[in-house]
Parts: structure tokens; C-alpha cells; sequence
């Protein structure tokens, strides 16, 4: 039985690698969603169908498991992948991160050329960065084989024009086919509207989101914390989860913080959070785009941001939405929360800015691009 109506014959399939993880696997899902709400045939495949962001699939969007019950491992997707496109001829799959994205042209390459879909990369990280840095060892050996697998994409797509500058330097990708979005699918219009009624602040309250690996660096925001919390009452709260817990809990007992900072985890909606929130403080060594940046912007909530490349900057409009600091001076990441927390922010401001990264502005650019590959509309 077909997984698609008739007139679904040549859907365009977003591949997410899991159903559980960050902002690469959340506003992938939050684009096929908008994607499939346009009218757009469409459906999510992924290699993981357990874990927390199956729930944010939209009902009636097709979901295929590719591991037909079991987490397929990347060294056995390609042939699952080769399956899926003799099977259901899609005319565009559409993945994001880079193992991947470098794993989709590996299976795609083994068809005849007039049998493929066609291949839209998402780069969601910063290459030059997560080459080195990314906490997962095979997005870190994707980047080194990116500059052979890229350039035979039909479109790679940026979230920053930063990021589409390092695609054409360091990942080989031709100009015209290397696409920066200039927006991401964060939250739905609805959703922006939603947040925009009032909430009580908590004065004093600081929260920062993110996974807890060292990329995130919230062993240098937790030592910033130290120094406010010492000179006014404020407290910290850190939204996620991940390997970095046991050595960050150890910083917050011998700087005597236990009452002042706190860890609950994975939070599926930080917005619960943010809205009642003083400041959101992203201290990141580098960051593919800052989700978490937006979605502070929409509570009205000030932000404070480490000026790495490219997502912060771009977001915040070389500072004009929040405050840059630079990356690995706790000095001035003290300076930048103690001025926040001082100054009377513009709420107004900050949601007018969050609003250019809606699901629908960043739908309405995707059909643009697809439209020129003539998605929708080949044999």
C-alpha cells in the first residue's frame, strides 16, 4: 500500500537524521511541517523514529521509519535511502547536518542520474568551526569529506550569509548553487502572536538554553554568574541536557551556587522560561545559527550573545537586538549581562525582529528555491 495519495506520486522527503536532538533536528521538522501546511507534498523520513520531537510532526504529515522499528546506523542508511527513492521517486529529499547530508549524495550518486531526486543540503553549523569542534565524531569526519559530496548537490542551503561564503570557500560549492535562506523556521506566526502577551518577570532571572557539551561553554557563564550573584540577587537557570552535566554541577557546588543555579534538564518548550525571564545569555564557543536567540527575541526577552560566526551577529543585527561580547572574555560577558540587566529593554524591538524567522517567511523562501529546481513539477 502506498504510503501517498495518487496525486502524492512525487513527494519531497525531509530527512532528519533523528527524532530526538537540537535545532538542526527541530526546525528541520518545523520546515517539513510548513512545508506540507503550503500544500506541498511532503513527508519525514528519518533514521531514529524514538525520542521526544516526534510529537511536533504535524498529523497526517507521512513519517517513514527507515529503520523499520530499530535506530538504523548511519554505515547501513545508504541502502535504505537508495530504497526509499526507487520506491516512492521522490522529486527532492532535503536533509540537514552534515553526516547526513554527505550520506544522501553518497546513496544518491549509486542511481542513474535520471532516477534521482532532487538534493537540497541544509548546512546548519558553522563549517570552520564545527570541523574541529562539533561534539559528534562523525559530523566531525562529514566536514573533512563535505568539499567532495557538496558540490554535487543540487542546492545547498545557509541559514546565514556567513555560512554560504564558507560553503563556496571551503565546501567547493558552486556560487549559483549555494543559497543562503537569511531565516529558519523557529516558530509559526501563531506561535510569535501567542508570545507577545505580557508575562510577569522574575527580576533576576537569567536563562540560557542549549546542550550541555563544551561548545555551549556554560562553565564560563556559570563563572560570570558568580561574580553577579555576589553583587545583586539574581539566579541562573540552564535549559538541556548532555555530557557536560557531572563536570558543570561539580563548578556549581565549589562556587557555592547550588541555591542561586538550576539544571532541569531538557525542556521541550524554553519559551515557558524565557517569557519570565530578566535575560537569555548565549556564552557559545561557536554557534551554527542561535534558535534560542529568536526565540528569546519573541518573549521580549534581552539577549546577551558571545560575537561567534556567524548566527549571533546576523541575528542581532551587528548588536542592534541584544549585546555582543566577545567569545572567551568572561570580562566582558560580566560587563554585557550587568548592562542588560540595568537597562530598560525594548520589547517591541526584539519580537519585530524575532518575526523574520517564522516558519512561514522561511517556507515561502524554500518553495522559491524548490521552484527553481522545477520541484513539484517533474516527471
Amino acid at each position: 500500500m502506498s504510503l501517498f495519495p495518487i496525486e502524492y506520486s512525487s513527494p519531497v522527503v525531509m530527512l532528519v537524521r533523528a527524532m530526538e536532538g537540537g535545532g538542526a533536528q527541530r526546525d528541520a521538522i518545523e520546515l517539513a511541517n510548513g512545508l506540507h501546511a503550503a500544500g506541498l507534498p511532503t513527508a519525514i523520513a528519518t533514521l531514529n523514529a524514538s525520542g521526544p520531537l516526534r510529537r511536533h510532526v504535524l498529523p497526517g504529515l507521512p513519517f517513514i521509519d527507515l529503520g523499520a522499528g530499530e535506530p538504523l546506523r548511519m554505515a547501513r542508511a545508504a541502502p535504505a535511502l537508495r530504497r526509499l527513492m526507487q520506491t516512492l521517486h521522490p522529486s527532492a529529499i532535503i536533509a540537514s547536518e552534515v553526516a547526513a547530508n554527505c550520506l544522501l549524495v553518497h546513496a544518491a550518486l549509486a542511481l542513474p542520474r535520471a532516477n534521482r531526486p532532487r538534493i537540497v543540503l541544509r548546512e546548519v553549523a558553522v563549517p570552520s568551526a564545527a570541523r574541529h569542534a562539533d561534539p559528534y565524531w562523525q559530523n566531525r569526519l562529514a566536514y573533512r569529506l563535505a568539499p567532495w559530496f557538496y558540490p554535487r548537490a543540487d542546492r545547498v542551503v545557509s541559514l546565514t550569509a556567513g555560512v554560504r561564503d564558507e560553503l563556496i570557500r571551503q565546501c567547493r560549492v558552486a556560487p549559483d548553487r549555494a543559497v543562503n535562506l537569511g531565516t529558519n523556521a523557529v516558530l509559526t506566526q501563531l506561535r510569535l502572536t501567542s508570545l507577545a502577551a505580557p508575562e510577569a518577570r522574575l527580576p533576576g532571572e537569567i536563562v540560557a538554553v542549549g546542550r550541555l557539551s563544551p561548545e555551549k561553554d556554560f562553565a564560563s557563564l556559570i563563572a560570570a554568574f558568580a561574580v553577579l550573584r555576589d553583587e545583586r540577587p539574581v539566579h541562573l537557570t540552564i535549559l538541556g541536557e548532555g555530557p557536560e552535566r557531572p563536570a558543570l554541577e561539580r563548578l556549581v557546588r565549589v562556587l557555592d551556587l547550588e541555591d542561586s543555579v538550576s539544571m532541569p534538564g531538557f525542556v521541550d518548550e524554553p519559551a515557558a522560561f524565557l517569557t519570565r525571564a530578566a535575560l537569555f545569555v548565549s556564552a557559545s564557543r561557536h554557534e551554527g545559527f542561535g534558535n534560542a536567540i529568536v526565540e528569546a527575541l519573541a518573549c521580549g526577552t534581552p539577549v546577551v550573545a558571545t560575537d561567534v560566526p556567524h548566527g549571533p551577529r546576523e541575528i542581532l543585527i551587528d548588536g542592534q537586538c541584544g549585546r555582543l561580547v566577545p567569545p572567551g572574555n568572561l570580562h566582558a560577558l560580566i560587563a554585557g549581562m550587568r548592562m542588560a540587566l540595568d537597562t530598560k529593554p525594548d520589547r517591541t524591538a526584539m519580537r519585530r525582529r524575532a518575526a523574520d524567522f517564522t516558519t512561514e517567511r522561511a517556507v515561502s523562501r524554500f518553495l522559491a528555491m524548490l521552484a527553481e529546481l522545477d520541484v513539484g513539477n517533474r516527471p
